[in-house]
């Protein structure tokens, strides 16, 4: 097979400069040959490494930095903004025609994703294909393929969660492949080509790796937990619990100690409830990311940011700490509504009275954290993710990690499938050691209690803008009661003779969904360059 010329291989490396963290760092490159990358163990280490580099994080679309990415239509704003999440602070774009149903085809919603999964779908299948010729021990070439298949996995499971069913391309392409033009797999083909990925990984990949530099290369752990994920959303319940409870018989991980508000602290990075996290890194790389600067108050940061902003749909599904709803716990406070409230409220979402870097936040409506001009439609602010010893000057980037898959989220899983499968109590077990992992401390759901209501809201509080509500509310069919909703908001107002405070909700968006947009469609520009006599099936609906 012809191989790929030097320019195509020359556009895949990335330069790394070295820094504290792992393996993502390396010495400047310079321009190397098709040929000496795959005769060198450290470039073919380092091609490895650029893969890791070019996956996609919902960190990657705060302020549209990442390199794949950027200047495309449809990336900038994190997922929460098209659920009853959160919402676009412009209230304009892409989110604004996504939540009004004001996109088509031609609009190229996530063409980024479609184009930048088949750049790193095309370096996997490279990397594989050139395996023979590699000057590396059997051992190495046997784990590096384990963890190239899982991450061309990964990638086609993006694909999946936002078109469905796809072109499956698994063999390094020429202008005369015959794959170059081919037509979308079934769901069922689509779903067994990522299930083998992830298995193959899994069967070759180490628990853990002995040496530091190598914490967020794909473990066997991770490679089973996107298996479950698949499966649940797959709903073969059955198959995706066995998934969950082969990741918690690995024995390595824990729900994170620290308190849930610092797990996803830089310097809680890779943590024992972290199952697999993109690695950011090197400020001469695009290991970096942008969510603090355009996600915390203009008090702080100094310009319009605020982009992503919680609603109070998302707010009233956390619970007081009674463990009943705030509309029906004597807990509840009008004058003070964020008071007694579960603690991922507080770690999760800014509203006023936070605290914040040594501040307290008011959300009245042109005050110095919410001006006019720059101000939250929904009176609230992203808490979670940011990290509270920021430095908001120099070159405003940001290194923690994005955590893509945690311990969490498998018990969560696992009770879904469990209560599907009739099992309440097992369920139940798992629904409270989320409940009360440490820094939390919510009320036990007592026996025979768990009700399906129960499970969505603390799946709802304990996942909060992590990027999977999109698929937990198509494979629950809820898009009419949480994407085409009335999307609220909290209004503060002060009595400047008291400084009383009252707080009002008000309605910020109405929104509207049809079942044709559970998937979004294929981008225009994708099917046009398929050749007369050829056909890339669009998505039903569209």
């Amino acid at each position: 097979m012809k191989k790929y010329p030097v320019y195509i291989v020359l556009l895949i490396i990335v330069f790394f400069t070295s820094c504290e963290k792992g393996f993502l760092n390396k010495a400047p490159l310079d321009q190397y040959s098709d040929a000496n990358v795959w005769a060198d163990s450290a470039l073919t280490m380092r091609f490895v490494d650029n893969i890791y580099g070019n996956i996609y994080s919902i960190y990657d679309d705060a302020g549209n930095n990442y390199q794949p990415y950027a200047a495309i239509p449809g990336a900038g704003f994190l997922p929460m903004d098209i659920t009853d999440e959160g919402i676009d602070r412009y209230l304009s774009g892409t989110p604004l025609q996504i939540n009004e149903g004001q996109y088509n085809p031609s609009t190229g919603v996530y063409k980024d994703i479609w184009t930048g999964v088949y750049k790193n779908v095309r370096s996997c299948n490279l990397f594989l294909a050139h395996m023979n010729s590699m000057p590396l021990s059997n051992a190495l070439k046997d784990r590096l393929a384990a963890e190239v298949k899982f991450l061309r996995a990964l990638n086609y499971m993006q694909l999946y969660s936002v078109f469905g069913s796809f072109p499956i391309i698994d063999t390094m392409l020429t202008l005369q492949s015959d794959q170059l033009n081919i037509s979308r797999g079934t769901d069922a083909e689509c779903t067994a080509f990522i299930l083998k990925d992830l298995d193959a990984a899994a069967g070759a990949l180490p628990v853990q790796y002995s040496d530091p530099t190598d914490l967020g290369r794909a473990t066997e752990g991770a490679a089973i937990g996107m298996k479950c994920r698949l499966l649940l959303n797959m709903k073969d319940y059955t198959d995706a619990a066995a998934a969950a409870q082969a990741v918690m018989n690995l024995g390595v991980y824990s729900l994170f100690a620290g308190g849930y508000e610092a797990m996803f602290y830089p310097e809680n990075d890779d943590n024992s409830e972290v199952i697999f996290n993109k690695e950011y890194g090197s400020d001469q790389s695009a290991q970096v990311n942008s969510i603090d600067v355009y996600d915390n108050s203009p008090f702080f940061t100094g310009f319009g940011s605020v982009i992503d902003c919680p609603t109070q749909n998302i707010v009233d599904e956390y619970e007081m700490t009674d463990g009943l709803s705030w509309d029906q716990s004597p807990l509840y406070s009008p004058a003070h509504p964020y008071a007694n409230r579960d603690p991922r409220l507080d770690a999760s979402v800014m509203h006023d009275s936070s605290q914040w870097m040594g501040q307290t936040i008011d959300m009245s409506l042109g005050s110095a954290f919410n001006p006019l001009s720059q101000n939250t439609p929904t009176g609230y602010m992203i808490r979670k993710f940011l990290n509270p010893n920021y430095i908001f000057y120099g070159n405003n980037l940001n290194y923690q990690n994005c955590i893509m898959l945690r311990l969490a989220e498998i018990y969560l899983d696992y009770a879904e499938c469990e209560l599907k499968l009739g099992n309440e109590e097992e369920a139940r077990k798992y629904v409270n050691m989320i409940r009360q992992r440490p820094g939390v401390d919510m009320p036990p759901i007592p026996a025979g209690q768990l009700t399906w209501d129960d499970y969505v809201r603390e799946r709802t509080v304990e996942l909060a803008f992590e990027g999977q509500r999109w698929n937990d509310i198509r494979r629950w069919g809820m898009g009419p009661q949480l994407i085409g909703t009335q999307i609220y908001g909290m209004q503060v107002q002060v009595d400047p003779s008291t400084s009383a405070r009252t707080y009002n909700r008000v309605l910020v968006q109405k929104r509207v969904f049809d079942p044709k947009m559970y998937y979004f469609p294929i981008p225009q520009d994708v099917i046009n360059k398929y050749p007369a006599g050829k056909v890339l099936q669009q998505n039903p609906g569209w």
